[in-house]
């Protein structure tokens, strides 16, 4: 992104631009943030459902708004929330079926 000249908000502090660097991304489900500080880097970290927006559940590939009372877990350093208990349990059965999004094949549309 940097290369093409891309920028984007921070999402904790949408007045600050986001770093496009791997120390300022954050991984929440299937999505990206960017953040323009080590101290907004750490508000997010603290309660990232604050700053999200809606997310898909890796299970039934829902949007839904997470909270602080979501399920949630880490897998290979990203943070999955999910909208219901079924989902968790689903995602912990088989974590690896279900981290990388499904992207449709353009042959089978």
């Amino acid at each position: 992104m940097n290369d093409l000249g891309i920028g984007v908000s921070c999402v904790v502090d949408p007045a600050q631009a986001g770093v496009l660097d791997e120390a300022h991304r954050i991984f929440v489900n299937y999505e990206a943030y960017y953040l323009s500080s080590e101290k907004t880097v750490a508000s997010f970290k603290a309660t990232p459902w604050r700053y999200t927006g809606q997310v898909t559940d890796p299970v039934s590939h829902n949007r839904f708004q997470p909270s602080a009372k979501s399920p949630s877990v880490s897998h290979d350093g990203r943070l999955f929330y999910f909208e219901n208990k079924g989902s968790a349990k689903t995602f912990d059965a088989d974590p690896a079926a279900h981290a990388t999004p499904v992207v449709p094949y353009a042959g089978n549309m």
